[in-house]
């Protein structure tokens, strides 16, 4: 399991941000973290009221086949202009499978797709893989990048896009 777990701090690296204006002061940071079962001091698992485990986001530390890991990707804009239609790209890692319709911002953006390894991105239902011959459309576990638009960051603050993978 080391071996995987290194390869979620490479692709903590494996974002890039592109905004018009090179010169503004823009930074993008990267989280990842993993859902994991609430369990008490006596190593209980503790139960909510419908009798189903607690569970919460934690930084990762060691992710087995099946575990989601969610990324949080922050766009900060530290200047005085609002910045419109930025572009932030993330790559996947190959042990993970990206997780349909679980981009989520409270700001408004666009996601397109690549599984190319981010040579070309497209919505999702314009992304088709040759296989025997036949062209079908690819599957969200087969995207292998993510291009994030975000319509505006205002001035001194930040955005917040978060999605999830799950280990192969």
């Amino acid at each position: 399991m080391k071996q995987l777990f290194r390869s979620f701090l490479v692709i903590s690296f494996g974002v890039s941000l592109m905004v018009a204006k090179n010169t503004l002061p823009v930074q993008i940071e990267l989280h990842s973290y993993q859902q994991v079962v609430v369990k008490d001091k006596h190593g209980k698992v503790k139960k909510d009221k419908q009798g189903k485990p607690v569970k919460k986001w934690v930084a990762v530390r060691t992710a087995v086949p099946g575990t989601f890991i969610k990324y949080v990707d922050t766009v900060i804009n530290d200047s005085n202009e609002t910045l419109t239609d930025v572009k932030v790209k993330n790559r996947i890692d190959p042990n993970l499978a990206f997780v349909a319709d679980s981009a989520v911002s409270k700001n408004k953006f666009g996601t397109k797709y690549s599984i190319d390894g981010g040579k070309h991105f497209d919505v999702a239902e314009k992304l088709y893989v040759v296989e025997n011959k036949r062209k079908r459309l690819a599957k969200p576990s087969e995207y292998n990048a993510l291009l994030f638009t975000i319509e505006k960051v205002a001035p001194h603050s930040s955005v917040d896009i978060s999605y999830m993978t799950k280990v192969k």
